[in-house]
């Protein structure tokens, strides 16, 4: 039974390929064309493929970097205050508290144009006055090597160590490795700075990426995670093809038998069929073994589909896949589609909807400790055992109220039906931001993230209201 599921999933597999090359992923996404005022996680579709290898792929230079021999540093420093009626987004008992914080960073970046090293590391402490335990001291370190062998090849090593206090109660089946902060030029000419403002290749500041924390259930939980990771990009004549592989180790500091080691594999590709259309297609490989019980699992997840350039005032995106997974004696496997519609009535304001659907059939076997890899904004986790029908939907707005104030709202919804049981879950995420620019290095911005998770099957239903204000300077 094991093996049918992945012959069928193969075959698939192989039928897409044959169709549609693999897609180049992008991490950022875009507020309006040609400038992007306020950046969020949430996705536009997928960023289309250069017609050609650019003349120059050199980033802007931020003049206000701290520059010593060569080097140019970005150190930053962000304080906050929070309140949350549920922290951990639990059902029972609800951990209401409020607390500060404080995350000093630092980015250092070195380059002649083809070799790029960065190093880059930072401390995040959150005190809760009238609930010590559950204080966090959180911190990240690494490095990224970029070699340009030529302006169409580039080769990028990562190496990246991050401690966290607080976990998920699953881990994801497909762990990719996370962003690290460098210097990347944008599809639209723009440059992404490791502090993450967003300049002009004039110097101009145009916006500034964000953030957002996570949106499913967390327990204190300390662990440390180890990440390398390879990538090779080549830029074709109306084309880019991506590969990248990562190791990861994950070790728990308490709850030792969840420790980890996986490794993850992408291929990505878009190609111009047309003026204004291109194929695409986003696939992920991975394996995930527990320590504990030496239990293997193999998952995959790979979408195709075909995406547009921004046509009059929209730009859209539809595809479809299949995913699947694989161990302890159990398999699971299904269709996924969706796609994703971008509006833009004006430069300053964009709208974006997106849909996905994920169907995973599972045969008997022990329950799992990973996670399904899904899309989009969730509040919940499902794990890779359960057979679901999974729906979910996203809204974004964007809007640059002026030169200094920005504003994003987000609202995901999510439905879960449980095949062969009457349970059905239904999450929903509702996220504002506001920040105001006070001048080109310091910036103030609030949240409000609303949390709320549905379900017919007892002790699952919950709520969380955060807030959340912070200010944000840039040396």
């Amino acid at each position: 039974m094991r093996l049918g599921g992945f012959n069928q999933a193969g075959s698939r597999i192989r039928v897409l390929a044959s169709a549609i090359v693999l897609l180049v992923s992008t991490q950022f996404s875009f507020a309006q064309t040609p400038s992007s005022a306020l950046v969020s996680p949430a996705s536009e579709g997928p960023a289309p493929p250069p017609l050609d290898v650019a003349a120059s792929r050199l980033p802007a230079k931020d003049p206000n970097a701290i520059s010593i021999e060569g080097w140019r540093l970005y150190p930053t420093l962000r304080v906050y205050s929070l309140y949350s009626d549920n922290l951990f987004f639990g059902t029972s008992p609800r951990t209401s508290a409020g607390g500060f914080g404080v995350t000093p960073g630092i980015v250092a970046e070195w380059t002649n144009g083809i070799h790029t090293t960065t190093l880059y590391g930072n401390l995040d402490r959150q005190t809760y006055p009238t609930n010590n335990p559950i204080d966090t001291l959180d911190g990240r370190a690494g490095f990224t090597q970029r070699y340009e062998a030529l302006r169409d090849l580039i080769f990028t090593f990562n190496g990246n160590f991050a401690h966290q206090t607080w976990a998920t109660g699953l881990q994801s089946s497909i762990q990719t490795a996370p962003a690290s902060p460098v210097s990347q030029v944008l599809p639209n000419g723009d440059t992404l700075l490791p502090n993450g403002t967003i300049i002009s290749p004039t110097g101009q500041v145009t916006g500034q990426a964000t953030a957002g924390g996570s949106n499913v259930p967390l327990n204190v939980n300390p662990y440390n995670q180890y990440t390398t990771t390879l990538s090779v990009d080549k830029i074709f004549n109306r084309g880019i093809l991506s590969l990248s592989g990562s190791s990861n180790r994950t070790d728990y500091e308490v709850q030792t038998a969840l420790s980890t080691r996986s490794r993850t594999y992408t291929e990505n590709a878009a190609f111009w069929l047309g003026p204004a259309v291109f194929a695409y297609s986003n696939g992920s490989f991975g394996t995930v073994t527990t320590d504990a019980t030496s239990v293997s699992t193999t998952s995959y997840r790979a979408i195709g589909g075909f995406g547009t350039d921004q046509i009059s005032l929209f730009r859209g995106s539809i595809y479809f896949g299949h995913q699947g997974s694989e161990g302890g004696g159990s398999s699971a496997s299904g269709d996924v589609y969706g796609g994703t519609i971008a509006y833009y009535p004006s430069q300053k304001l964009t709208l974006t909807g997106a849909f996905d659907r994920t169907i995973n059939i599972a045969g008997t076997g022990a329950a799992s400790n990973l996670a399904l890899a899904l899309p989009g904004l969730t509040a919940v986790q499902v794990p890779l055992s359960a057979s679901t029908r999974i729906s979910s939907a996203t809204l974004q707005a964007s809007y640059e109220i002026s030169q200094t104030w920005f504003t994003i709202w987000q609202i995901g919804q999510t439905w879960i039906d449980y095949v062969g049981s009457t349970r059905r879950d239904r999450s929903l995420i509702f996220d504002a931001q506001l920040r105001y620019d006070i001048w080109r290095d310091m910036s103030i911005t609030w949240e409000y993230r609303y949390r709320s998770v549905d379900s017919t099957f007892p002790a699952v239903s919950t709520t969380s209201n955060t807030a959340t204000v912070g200010a944000t300077y840039r040396f």
